[in-house]
């Protein structure tokens, strides 16, 4: 029996609009008539509402989740956060610095961010934050950064890769402090503690809920979605996703533009076929 299910968003729950799909919508609904409990698993923050423009009737289909790739876990309007070590933060910054134009982004408690460069000023609505409360990157609380973004242009419209050399001295320097990822077809580098992912704070909040692992479902498409496809038994991966992604998960449903959602639930949820 299934209590709860768990869907990334980006690239999972939503289209390339960055919407959730009629067919999709339909399909969670049915599953919340079912008693089925939903739950994000997310690299975002936790204001949906600003990022995506959700209204109640987006919200209210979730309970909440798990988010920054598992350092934020929110239930209700219960928040907890695990901060990434200081001195990491101060490396990964000396890191970019070294290269012209690229730009990191500081997500802190209470959604606060810092960045080395202004975004441009179509990029504010769609990240979900206003000018006015962002900090200057020398003035932020760096012991209080939930996840480290870098990236070229505004990450929205980004079309630069990121040095590969980067990558290299950031792994080198900061892998053994700090859980990195390396997503969105090589423009964007996640960063957060060492000790969460989205596997470890599903886990969090299933225990909090009092659901076991062979209960619940698990939703993604990308390699910040890896640990949480294969640590549980009951997991499914977008026709979207790479290969690698696809081979660690139980099950394949078709694409984020073609109905994979409702495709999934309908084929092995609720008709209870695993």
């Amino acid at each position: 029996m299934t209590r709860a299910i768990f869907f990334d968003l980006d690239g999972t729950l939503l289209d390339s609009r960055k919407k959730i799909p009629d067919s999709a919508y339909k399909a969670l609904m049915e599953c919340r008539e079912h008693g089925i409990s939903l739950c994000v698993a997310t690299a975002r923050p936790p204001i949906l509402e600003k990022m995506l423009g959700w209204n109640s009737k987006e919200q209210g289909l979730f309970l909440g989740g798990v988010y920054c790739n598992g350092a934020c876990e929110k239930i209700g309007e219960s928040l907890s956060y695990h901060f990434i070590s200081r001195s990491v933060v101060e490396r990964v910054i000396g890191e970019v610095r070294q290269y012209n134009g690229l730009n990191i982004a500081l997500q802190m408690k209470e959604e606060k961010h810092a960045f080395r460069y202004p975004l441009a000023e179509q990029a504010w609505e769609p990240w979900g934050i206003d000018p006015e409360d962002v900090l200057p990157l020398e003035e932020a609380d760096w012991g209080e950064t939930v996840k480290m973004l870098v990236f070229y242009e505004n990450l929205i419209d980004s079309v630069t890769l990121l040095p590969k050399r980067l990558i290299e001295d950031i792994e080198k320097t900061c892998g053994h402090q700090a859980k990195i990822y390396h997503t969105d077809q090589g423009k964007l580098l996640q960063i957060g503690n060492c000790r969460v992912s989205k596997y470890g704070g599903i886990q969090a909040v299933c225990k909090e809920m009092g659901w076991e692992a062979e209960e619940i479902v698990v939703f993604g498409d990308d390699y910040n979605d890896e640990e949480m496809l294969r640590g549980f038994p009951r997991s499914v991966a977008m026709g979207n996703a790479p290969q690698a992604i696809k081979d660690v998960a139980g099950h394949v449903t078709k694409s984020n533009e073609e109905d994979g959602i409702a495709y999934a639930i309908r084929a092995w949820i609720l008709s209870d076929r695993w």
